[in-house]
């Protein structure tokens, strides 16, 4: 990213919101995105929210154009936009209202609305994708910005997690992360028409990463859902960016001129279980052992805290990953780049032989490349499918055997 695109921290909480002041590098101004830093280690930025669990709370089932407390007719602001003297807000529309307002106005614009009992709750503008809805009227490419902007928070499970938008709201604008590595998928629609439309159709990497109550898990109660089909491929379907960001997202989908795509990690804060392709086994300590030096295993997933595993970047390309059993980092015994050498646990360092890069080899596989031998991967030794099979390193061959799912383990 260029210096003049404003960083923002990313952190998540469901019925929660936490705000951090902060300003961008050297005073410079520019498109915003999620975060251009792992959440909790950015100097930049403002907390950015993901965890609205709903779109609901402004009749959304007859789109939110509805004399019910919002319209697109008046700004936000105006008596019949938003601030209306009659009624108050419930709790689902406050947190609806919250992201809407946090995506059409910009950091430094806010409004204050009634709450229960003659109370005043002020909503705070953040990423800007309809600065002038504060005060006119919200047209069609204005509440297509918003729709896709409140789209890509949506989060049926309310867990913690890092985002990065690319879209061509001049607020967002284009452009990569280093830091947000997997394409998750792409938001779309108008629910500010009546039936509402709320569409998402799958990134490359949509179940690269998985992480609880986003695409590629499980979503019960999800917002929206995809025109194309199951796991229908915005490549196949969308029309891309102009050159030079065609790969970073898309200018229409399925009819709508305004599309935000999202770009993800894996969340710091699930456990994951790394599963092999060729096995179906997953990745284990031996005997459940919390010592240091121990072997890593393959074995039949029971849920076992020695089966679960943090996967935590470190930097670009670089992350540690933890055993939630023992705290403690998978390793190349010896750090050496010998084939065979032996998978273990052993106490974090920052040492080349505990540093991963994950190469996507298909959608949900992956090889984990050791940093001090990055021709390398972990492998399941002779390509065996038993339980208690060691782990082992060896040069990179395209087995299955070498091959990993990664999923959260709840």
């Amino acid at each position: 990213m260029t210096s003049s695109k404003r960083a923002l921290a990313s952190t998540v909480q469901a019925f929660g919101i936490v705000w951090a002041a902060g300003c961008a590098p050297n005073g410079s101004t520019g498109a915003l995105h999620e975060a251009e830093a792992p959440a909790g280690t950015t100097e930049n930025g403002l907390t950015s929210i993901n965890g609205l669990t709903s779109i609901n709370g402004l009749t959304s089932i007859n789109g939110l154009t509805s004399i019910n407390g919002l319209t697109s007719i008046n700004g936000l602001t105006s008596i019949n936009g938003l601030t209306s003297i009659n009624g108050y807000m419930t709790a689902d529309a406050k947190m609806t209202m919250t992201y809407i307002v946090r995506c059409a106005l910009p950091a430094g614009h806010s409004l204050t609305m009634k709450g229960p009992n003659n109370t005043s709750i002020s909503l705070a503008g953040q990423l800007g994708v309809a600065p002038a809805w504060e005060s006119g009227i919200c047209d069609t490419d204005c509440q297509q910005q918003v729709t896709a902007c409140i789209l890509a928070h949506v989060n049926t499970s309310g867990k913690h997690i890092a985002l990065w938008l690319d879209g061509d709201a001049p607020s967002i604008g284009w452009g990569r992360s280093a830091n947000y590595p997997y394409q998750e998928g792409s938001f779309f629609g108008n629910i500010f028409t009546s039936p509402p439309s709320a569409y998402y159709c799958n990134g490359k990497d949509f179940d690269l990463g998985v992480v609880p109550g986003r695409l590629g898990a499980t979503a019960a109660g999800s917002a929206y859902k995809n025109p194309f089909g199951a796991n229908g491929a915005c490549s196949t379907s969308c029309t891309a960016a102009n050159a030079p960001n065609s790969g970073d997202g898309f200018n229409s989908c399925a009819g709508f001129s305004h599309v935000m795509t999202v770009w993800r990690n894996f969340d710091p804060n699930t456990d994951y279980k790394i599963c092999n392709q060729n096995s179906s086994k997953c990745l284990d300590v031996s005997g459940g052992s919390r010592a240091a030096k121990v072997q890593l295993v393959q074995n039949t997933f029971t849920n076992a805290a020695s089966q679960k595993w943090k996967i935590l970047q470190v930097s670009p390309g670089a992350y540690k990953v933890i055993n939630a059993n023992s705290g403690f980092a998978v390793d190349v015994d010896g750090n050496v780049a010998t084939n065979g050498a032996s998978i273990i646990q052993f106490p974090y360092h920052d040492g080349p032989n505990q540093l991963w890069n994950f190469k996507a080899v298909g959608w949900g596989l992956y090889q984990f490349m050791p940093n001090s031998k990055p021709t390398g991967s972990i492998n399941v030794r002779g390509g065996s499918v038993q339980d208690g099979a060691a782990i082992e390193q060896w040069e990179d061959g395209g087995w299955n055997s070498e091959r990993w799912f990664v999923a959260p383990t709840n």
